[in-house]
């Protein structure tokens, strides 16, 4: 077997969707691979990859690694890797990561070593630089999170279609286990009860893009009284802006906007609600690269999703979820009133069993059991 080593300059100070990634990744790797599989941060709390073979290079610390504060990560990188490659023997090493800047690094230096590694690249969009193509023709695998993106891949680059495997899933069933009297989960939650929930959880921005929360405010507009939607998981300035955006439209007082919380939270908030959306625009980002990895979540909490009609999340969700036209408020409010529609509880229900039954595919470990095998 492959000894797998994953490299990452990430320091893990606060919650968002990369580092949720990397840890859940990291943690199932681990329960494969035992012994033959590392993990290299900048930085990490205590509490984080408890049983993780890990080297930390502690970034931004004092004491004896105070050098390193001044250092950036990529420059640090680029003076280290070559011992660290070198110190590591045997050749069935593959170097993991989804660093665009680390997978530069890892091949200039097996080149300029002549080592005999491999590098496999989880690649989860492109930068639109040279990069691309430098990734995208000397490594050894490449890990995509979408058909889309794998043939975007292939017909830009030319790259064997062979050496890339499109992995999806991304969630741990047991956060959503057991039965949950939602009433009570509401008000642990301090969210309404006898109203119809509508919710986003996640980031609000993406890389400083907007992800169609707007159309989601302008969509209660176009809605019954009692229907709230509910956005969890913003920055404080974000949520000021969203805030004020309803208050706009008049319909401030139907629009609960709620800062990042716990990720043990994230489950929590996502089952409380009636109908989950994903109201991602039609922007480049979202119809090439931007995965929602929220769409497991989604389909674990066992809610309807409601989704703009754009490719990559179609791939999962063609068959168990709802869509309606990206940037289209006027399209939302009526997607939105068919699923909540009484006499269509029956088909919904349908839906969410065929998006549960799927999921049983779709878990952090299920992935890393994939990404193993095509490695090895």
């Amino acid at each position: 077997m492959a000894k797998l080593i994953h490299l990452s300059a990430r320091k893990f100070q606060y919650l968002s969707a990369d580092a949720v990634y990397i840890e859940n990744l990291a943690g199932q790797f681990a329960a494969a691979l035992g012994g033959d599989y590392h993990l290299v941060v900048g930085n990490k709390s205590p509490e984080q990859f408890a049983g993780v073979n890990l080297l930390n290079l502690n970034f931004r610390t004092w004491g004896r690694s105070v050098w390193l504060y001044f250092w950036p990560p990529y420059i640090y990188y680029f003076f280290w890797l070559p011992f660290f490659l070198t110190k590591e023997k045997g050749d069935g090493r593959v170097y993991f990561t989804s660093d665009q800047n680390i997978l530069c690094l890892l091949i200039f230096w097996k080149k300029r070593l002549g080592l005999k590694l491999k590098i496999c690249a989880d690649l989860h969009l492109l930068y639109e630089n040279w990069k691309d193509g430098y990734i995208a023709k000397n490594c050894d695998f490449i890990i995509t999170t979408s058909m889309k993106l794998k043939n975007l891949i292939i017909e830009r680059f030319k790259t064997e279609p062979n050496k890339i495997l499109t992995v999806y899933g991304g969630v741990d069933p047991v956060n959503y286990a057991g039965a949950l009297d939602r009433t009570a989960l509401r008000k642990k939650l301090a969210l309404p009860d006898g109203q119809h929930l509508i919710g986003y959880v996640g980031l609000f921005k993406t890389m400083g893009m907007e992800k169609g929360l707007k159309t989601m405010i302008e969509a209660t507009t176009k809605l019954a009284e009692n229907n709230i939607m509910v956005f969890v998981g913003g920055k404080e300035a974000e949520l000021s802006e969203y805030k004020k955006y309803a208050e706009k439209l008049d319909v401030a007082e139907r629009c609960i906007f709620i800062g990042r919380v716990k990720l043990g939270e994230v489950a929590a908030f996502e089952q409380a609600m009636d109908i989950l959306v994903i109201p991602y625009p039609n922007q480049p980002h979202f119809r090439l690269y931007g995965f929602p990895m929220k769409i497991y979540e989604y389909m674990a909490a066992k809610r309807p999703i409601v989704y703009s009609a754009l490719d990559l999340a179609e791939e999962i969700l063609a068959d168990c979820g709802y869509t309606f036209k990206a940037d289209d408020s006027e399209s939302l409010a009526k997607t939105l009133k068919y699923v909540a529609g009484g006499g269509n509880r029956e088909e919904v229900q349908i839906k969410v069993e065929i998006a549960s039954a799927k999921l049983q595919q779709l878990t952090w470990q299920g992935k890393a059991e994939k990404i193993i095998e095509f490695i090895t």
